[in-house]
């Protein structure tokens, strides 16, 4: 579940990369037929949010890596645990010598 969860997400914000890029690059190419500075700053303000989505990508794909990995570790923790406790007790014996 967590999968379909990161993934999706992931996938979101890949695609307002590309929406922020197709923004910027529209802006930039009117920018160069008109010479108005509106299209200038409008190609500022989506190649910043480009950025910053990408950047945001990045970190939810570390986040999802570290997860995995995390889970990967402590998957058969349980088990193991449940092993390790039927080993070990503590119990008191008398020992009579007549």
């Amino acid at each position: 579940m967590k999968g379909i969860l990161y993934g999706t997400f992931e996938l979101g914000l890949l695609g307002l990369v590309v929406y922020e890029d197709n923004r910027a690059e529209y802006a930039r190419d009117q920018y160069m037929e008109t010479g108005l500075a509106s299209w200038q700053n409008s190609y500022d303000t989506h190649s910043g949010l480009r950025r910053d989505f990408i950047w945001y990508t990045a970190g939810a794909w570390v986040v999802g890596l570290l997860d995995a990995y995390v889970d990967a570790y402590l998957f058969s923790f349980e088990a193991e645990n449940r092993r390790f406790e039927g080993n070990v007790g503590l119990s008191v014996e008398a020992v009579i010598n007549f």
